[in-house]
């Protein structure tokens, strides 16, 4: 197994299946740098996970509820279950199922909605991080797959942002990546959502701008992607 390899089997790997893959923990073996990079990885995963999983939520994290349902669930399969328990089990997740099929996705029905909502969300101050900018790369892989899309960060160094870290998080009913920056002394959120929830077309390069509550908020798409900057 090649360094390439090793990065794809991290990137798309099923961490209740493929945890451990004869293949790549002998790669890592004589790889440091792959080595590394699943520390890394695995650091994330036990910090995202004690972060859904926590029994006292820190203040205004009560709207990240919804991302503990996932986790809810793993722990239950990997408990022993009485039979009762695991019939109860099965028709939780058929419902689940069922419910993820028929429902539609929540979208925006416009990109006001969006922005307000976006500045509402920056403007309760909650900073909390799952991840830190040095760690950005496994992230990004981390949120790709909790979030079932390619997220790809856009180029804001160039005009002065410094990433801080970053975390999921909910507006409204969607999930979505929220990335912290600074500025001058300044915070700014980032909050990066898939196309499909947005019930409009939208073009890509366009671009939406308004401030409200003494915020400014930028929104625009690109490469299928929605980003919402409040600052």
């Amino acid at each position: 197994m090649m360094c390439k390899e090793f990065e794809h089997w991290l990137l798309t790997r099923d961490v209740l299946v493929d945890k451990e893959n004869p293949a790549a923990m002998a790669h890592m073996a004589g790889c440091q740098t792959c080595k590394n990079l699943y520390r890394i990885d695995q650091g994330l995963e036990k910090s995202i996970e004690s972060a859904f999983l926590q029994k006292d939520l820190p203040r205004g994290l009560v709207d990240q509820i919804e991302l503990t349902l996932d986790h809810a669930q793993h722990e239950t399969w990997t408990t022993p279950l009485r039979t009762a328990g695991l019939v109860a089990g099965v028709a939780l997740v058929l419902v689940m199922a069922f419910m993820t099929f028929f429902n539609k996705p929540f979208r925006y029905q416009n990109l006001q909605q969006l922005s307000e909502t976006a500045i509402d969300r920056h403007l309760k101050g909650n900073k909390t991080l799952s991840f830190k900018a040095e760690n950005i790369e496994t992230a990004v892989i981390k949120l790709s797959k909790e979030l079932q899309f390619n997220v790809i960060l856009p180029d804001l160094k160039t005009q002065g942002y410094a990433l801080l870290g970053g975390r999921l998080c909910v507006l409204d009913k969607c999930k979505i990546a929220y990335l912290l920056y600074e500025k001058e002394k300044k915070t700014c959120s980032l909050f990066i959502m898939d196309y499909d929830h947005l019930a409009f077309e939208m073009a890509d390069g366009s671009r939406f701008s308004n401030d409200i509550k003494g915020c400014h908020t930028d929104i625009w798409k690109e490469k299928g992607q929605v980003y919402a900057m409040v600052y």
